[in-house]
């Protein structure tokens, strides 16, 4: 129980911090578009007016060109970034609940049973005596489905029972 509520204390805020993330990459993708589509707009009137403008007029507007798509690049750096982050964070997390889980199934296989059972890791097995166990005869089931003798449920609990009580010790 320690190793999950562990985790679930590491994990709290993380929905909170991907959301966050996520925002940020909406926005600064938001602000790409818009950049876009303002390069589009000046493209297309530049070269509408190529043959009308001066050779200042150009040089400044191919400046402006190179700045709108130096901030673009940016824009797309940071959100490239900010995946990054975002895949690192749910890998750190997957990382710690792996090797919490493989903690907790080595803690599970190496202790003791806290209950005498005939199933999984580490049980222990009932050994019957066969000179009590019923034989067909001997006051056994019989085809009418009666019972008697140690063959009982009862006799067969209390020697259960005292097969536990002696595997305990």
């Amino acid at each position: 129980m320690l190793y999950l509520e562990e985790y679930l204390d590491t994990i709290e805020g993380l929905p909170m911090e991907l959301q966050r993330q996520f925002t940020l990459m909406r926005e600064l993708d938001a602000l790409s578009q818009e950049l876009q589509s303002k390069m589009q707009t000046d493209i297309t009137d530049y070269l509408d007016n190529l043959p009308n403008m001066t050779r200042e007029e150009r040089v400044t507007k191919l400046q402006s060109f190179t700045q709108l798509f130096s901030n673009a690049l940016k824009h797309g750096e940071e959100k490239v970034a900010l995946a990054t982050q975002t895949y690192e964070l749910v890998d750190k997390h997957i990382r710690k609940l792996d090797e919490d889980l493989a903690k907790f199934e080595l803690r599970q296989l190496t202790m003791p049973p806290r209950i005498a059972h005939s199933w999984g890791p580490g049980a222990t097995t009932l050994s019957v005596d066969k000179s009590t166990s019923p034989q067909a005869g001997d006051g056994g089931p019989s085809k009418s489905g009666e019972s008697g003798g140690s063959g009982t449920k009862s006799g067969l609990k209390a020697k259960a029972k005292a097969a536990c009580a002696g595997s305990a010790n």
